[in-house]
C-alpha cells in the first residue's frame, strides 16, 4: 500500500504528537515538493515546532519527497485553479503510485474523487493504528482529541463518526 500526505495531516499528526503513526503505516508513504517547501522548509524558518518532526521523518526515509508527473498536474492546474498547489501535486502523485491521498481539504478530497484517487484524513492515520493493534481504543480516542487541540478541524458529524469507527474497529491479530 501507498500514502501521499498533504500538509493539514502532517502538520497536525506532529504537532499532536502522532508522527509515530505515520512511520508505522505499513507501505510506503510519500508527499509532494510543494508540501516539503511550506510544512519543512518554511516551517523551519518560521520556528515552527511540527516542521523537525517532519523533516526528520523525510530524513530518515520514513515519508519520501517524489515529484508528480508533469502532464498529469498541468492538467490538474489548469482545470481546478482554486486548487492551491501543494495538494495537486499530492492528488497527482497519488493518482500516478496508484496510492491513498491523506488529505482533508474538502475542496482537494472533491477534485481527487473527480481524477478517482482514493483519499483518507488525517484521523484514518489514527483508525489503521488502532485496526492494526498498534493502539487500543482508549488510545485512539486520546489521539483523536490530541489531533482536534492541535488544531485540526472537523465537523461534529465527522467528530461522532469517527468516535463511532473506533469503537466499532476490531483490532487485527500481529
Amino acid at each position: 500500500m501507498r500514502f501521499v500526505f498533504d500538509s493539514t495531516p502532517l502538520i497536525h499528526l506532529a504537532k499532536a504528537g502522532l508522527s509515530w503513526m505515520i512511520e508505522a503505516l505499513e507501505g510506503e508513504k510519500y508527499t509532494a515538493p510543494s508540501v516539503y517547501r511550506e510544512v519543512v522548509e518554511a516551517g523551519l524558518q518560521r520556528g515552527l515546532h511540527d516542521a523537525p518532526i517532519i523533516h526528520d521523518l523525510i530524513k530518515r526515509g520514513a515519508v519520501t519527497v517524489e515529484d508528480p508527473p508533469v502532464g498529469l498536474l498541468a492538467s490538474m492546474t489548469e482545470n481546478h485553479r482554486d486548487l492551491h498547489r501543494g495538494e495537486a501535486e499530492v492528488i497527482a502523485l497519488a493518482r500516478s503510485l496508484n496510492a491513498i491521498a491523506i488529505i482533508d481539504d474538502p475542496a482537494a478530497r472533491r477534485v481527487a474523487e473527480v481524477y478517482g484517487v482514493r483519499k483518507e484524513g488525517s484521523y484514518a492515520v489514527i483508525l489503521r493504528a488502532l485496526l492494526k493493534g498498534r493502539i487500543t481504543r482508549q488510545q485512539a480516542r486520546v489521539s483523536l482529541e490530541k489531533l482536534v487541540s492541535s488544531g485540526w478541524r472537523c465537523d461534529v458529524d465527522l467528530y461522532r463518526s469517527i468516535l463511532r469507527s473506533i469503537e466499532e474497529t476490531l483490532p487485527t491479530a500481529q
